[in-house]
């Protein structure tokens, strides 16, 4: 299991290899991506047209699937009878891998440090007001993870389900239309939010 979380966690990196290095990539290469493009729901053989938003894209979409494999552990254990709590822990902290490159992306390339910029951003578009909030809790979430300081901060860690909401609202208004599968893939987070929170 912990090999298939880091194989999963590394997958987008990959991604974003591949994309980049359209230009640079052998023949033999290139048309093996054409033929894997015919069976799986991405592109392999352009290179992202805004790489910026691109990589934002991807590395908040790569975070939100890991919070939310990260939620799936507890329900496993208590309706399948499989416990891989153990790994939570891992993939929790992936996902706020991915989070802070996500938050990085937009505070150091799209504003450029300007963190005036930033505050303003938030203030004026309460998606990203919601994206902060969601990213403190992650941050302190993934400060108080280990051993020792998880008995202390044990309470705190049950902030994941409001930073799952805000993460699912920063999700939905961050499109300018949101479609089917926008509120599917929102809509996933959600039920594994309500699934932890029955067994209470």
């Amino acid at each position: 299991m912990r090999f298939v979380i880091w194989l999963g966690a590394l997958l987008p990196i990959v991604y974003a290899l591949i994309r980049f290095s359209v230009e640079i990539q052998p023949q033999w290469m290139r048309e093996s991506f054409i033929f894997l493009e015919q069976f799986i729901p991405f592109t392999l053989t352009k290179f992202p047209t805004d790489p910026l938003k691109f990589l934002i894209n991807l590395s908040g979409d790569s975070a939100f699937w890991l919070l939310a494999l990260t939620l799936t552990f507890t329900p496993v254990r208590v309706f399948l009878k499989l416990n891989l709590i153990r790994y939570r822990r891992m993939s929790g902290l992936f996902s706020f891998f991915y989070a802070l490159i996500h938050a990085m992306l937009f505070i150091g390339i799209d504003q450029e440090f300007d963190f005036h910029g930033v505050i303003h951003e938030a203030l004026t578009k309460p998606f990203i007001a919601f994206g902060v909030g969601a990213f403190i809790i992650m941050f302190t979430m993934a400060l108080t993870s280990t051993k020792k300081l998880f008995g202390l901060f044990h309470s705190w860690h049950k902030m994941v389900y409001i930073a799952a909401v805000l993460v699912a609202v920063h999700y939905l208004m961050s499109h300018k239309t949101i479609t089917w599968d926008n509120i599917s893939m929102a809509g996933v987070l959600i039920f594994l939010l309500v699934l932890r929170l029955i067994k209470r």
